[in-house]
């Protein structure tokens, strides 16, 4: 390790042990830097002198001797990026350089302080550019003690001391900043979402920049572009467990299985590690994709599955709620890819009112784990062709509604299969989903019926079974969705579709007697509609819920102790 004599501005090697205490400097860099060449001829330090790359190195020396001090580093003199190997060892080196100084001197060249002028010099803090680079990120975790200068040199506060603004400008919580919290009790998504708004000027240098974050060291290849990040990800998940690394927007990333950049987490702030009293099955890497164990939500299609992963969102305003994170899949034999449509991520409530249950989460998902392959677009698409092409394609319906409800089985189908809906035109099982754009509550019978768009019901039957052959769940929404209702109703064993309409009449009396329920019951089958969230351009339709459907409720409340 290089460090500046901070008396005689020599350039000084350490190694080992034998490193001193130092003051580090983290700073913008501008047009006119000192470089390691420049600094290391003392004429040239003389000759450069009025330079404001090796003022800023100068004044950072001066500063520190003042502090006590013998020696200071500064990236743009104490490294040779001349060399390759020596760059490669530094940047995977620099967090812990950061995390050892006695100090960090924060130098804000765009901050003039002005006598008097607090609040306008605090605004200019909210704004400088430093809060904006990738490398200054891990330049402010790292470091216990960080103070902030402005370009005279004049201090303005240290990282405690002004905790709060610089909270409010990173999205980062007062209690990591001063150290009372590790960085690594935050998800992978949290910390990303840190660098979401954050540039560098090499465009591989985003991932480098992240190294000491997550902890982890990997060789520098300049000119790979994008593949830094993605490189990164892939040796991130060599060392953790933590599934809110695929929490990120799809729609706003040029790659599916990991992303391009930490632009696309940038409303991951809020998943938070799932404290669950179990391991996570191990996931890896594959050659062809990443191999991965979760449970798997089953959906009326066969091509389109939820994958609980090991994370929860949670929302601390106006009152504390979780939600569990479920990952939505395209393809079939677990082999899947990630879709861009119609939902990047689905987040549901664990807080809500449960159902016969002293236990406030209401989880209805099946603890059994299936291992299955998460690929490219490309190789998944070249397995299964047009098949892909008939199941993405069937959220692009032509005659678009405000709200509808997607079918999931937490925990399968059991015994059941779907028989037929009503009205059928309705339901759209190729993708899930069961859009109610008809025959709204007769307004002799509701009041909601001004309010009401439409209101339908699903069948399935358990073969081979005398009585109790048939279950219906019945499903009703307002206009704009703003309220929906779901139940299980009675079907008779003699049921014919020709008398689907009946039965449907017969719900809405039962429905419309009491209050709109979001969950019901009746024998074994549990019926929840709590999740709602948009869809991505409004395909299938603007906004839905998520309707879990439980057929073994009686085993499932068992397993809960309930």
């Amino acid at each position: 390790m290089r460090l500046i004599n901070t008396s005689s501005l020599e350039i000084e090697e350490f190694h080992g042990g034998n490193v001193p205490k130092y003051a580090i400097l983290s700073h913008t860099w501008g047009a006119a830097e000192a470089l390691f060449e420049q600094w290391t001829s003392r004429l040239s330090r003389l000759r450069h002198t009025r330079c404001p790359g090796f003022s800023k190195v100068r004044a950072a020396c001066k500063r520190a001797r003042s502090d006590g001090f013998g020696y200071v580093w500064v990236d743009t003199v104490c490294i040779n990026k001349s060399s390759s190997a020596e760059l490669s060892e530094a940047i995977n080196s620099m967090y812990a350089w950061y995390e050892r100084s006695s100090v960090c001197y924060v130098y804000l060249s765009d901050v003039v302080s002005r006598c008097g002028d607090t609040t306008d010099t605090l605004d200019l803090v909210r704004r400088s550019r430093w809060f904006r680079r990738g490398w200054t990120l891990q330049e402010l975790l790292a470091p216990t003690n960080v103070e902030f200068y402005t370009r005279n040199w004049n201090l303005l506060g240290t990282k405690n001391a002004l905790a709060f603004l610089i909270s409010e400008v990173t999205g980062i919580e007062e209690v990591c900043l001063r150290k009372r919290k590790r960085i690594d009790e935050y998800s992978i998504a949290q910390r990303m979402a840190w660098a979401a708004n954050r540039v560098t000027t090499r465009e591989e240098d985003i991932a480098y920049c992240l190294m000491g974050i997550f902890g982890i060291s990997m060789p520098l290849l300049y000119g790979e572009g994008q593949k830094a990040f993605v490189r990164l990800q892939e040796e991130i998940i060599k060392s953790s467990d933590d599934h809110s690394i695929l929490a990120f927007d799809t729609a706003l990333s040029e790659g599916t299985l990991f992303a391009h950049h930490p632009a696309v987490f940038a409303q991951s702030n809020r998943i938070h590690p799932n404290f669950a009293h179990k391991l996570t099955t191990p996931f890896v890497m594959t050659n062809v994709g990443l191999s991965i164990t979760t449970p798997l939500v089953q959906t009326l299609s066969p091509y389109w599955f939820l994958a609980l992963l090991n994370c929860v969102e949670i929302n601390t305003h106006p009152t504390l709620r979780r939600g569990l994170v479920y990952l939505p899949l395209i393809g079939k034999e677990n082999k899947f890819m990630r879709a861009r449509a119609p939902v990047s991520l689905i987040y549901k409530p664990m807080d809500e009112g449960s159902l016969d249950s002293k236990d406030d989460i209401q989880d209805l998902t099946t603890p059994t784990e299936t291992s299955y392959l998460i690929s490219y677009f490309k190789r998944v698409y070249s397995v299964y062709g047009t098949e892909m092409d008939y199941a993405m394609k069937g959220f692009e319906v032509e005659n678009k509604t405000h709200g509808g409800f997607m079918i999931a089985f937490p925990r399968g189908l059991a015994s059941y299969r779907l028989l037929t809906a009503y009205p059928s035109e309705d339901l759209q099982s190729d993708i899930s989903f069961f859009i109610p754009t008809t025959r709204p509550m007769p307004r002799d019978k509701d009041s909601r019926s001004g309010l009401c768009t439409g209101r339908g019901m699903i069948i399935f039957e358990r073969p081979g079974k005398s009585t109790g052959k048939y279950i219906g769940l019945y499903l009703a929404g307002t206009a704009m969705l703003r309220d929906w209702t779901c139940r299980v109703v009675s079907v008779p064993d003699d049921f014919e579709i020709e008398r689907a309409e009946d039965v449907l009449e017969a719900a809405d009396e039962e429905a419309l007697h009491g209050a709109w329920v979001q969950h019901d019951r009746c024998g074994n089958t549990i019926i929840q509609a709590r999740t709602r969230f948009q869809t991505l351009n409004g395909d299938p339709c603007n906004e839905a819920v998520m309707v879990e459907i439980v057929f073994d409720g009686d085993v499932f409340l068992q397993e809960r102790g309930i």
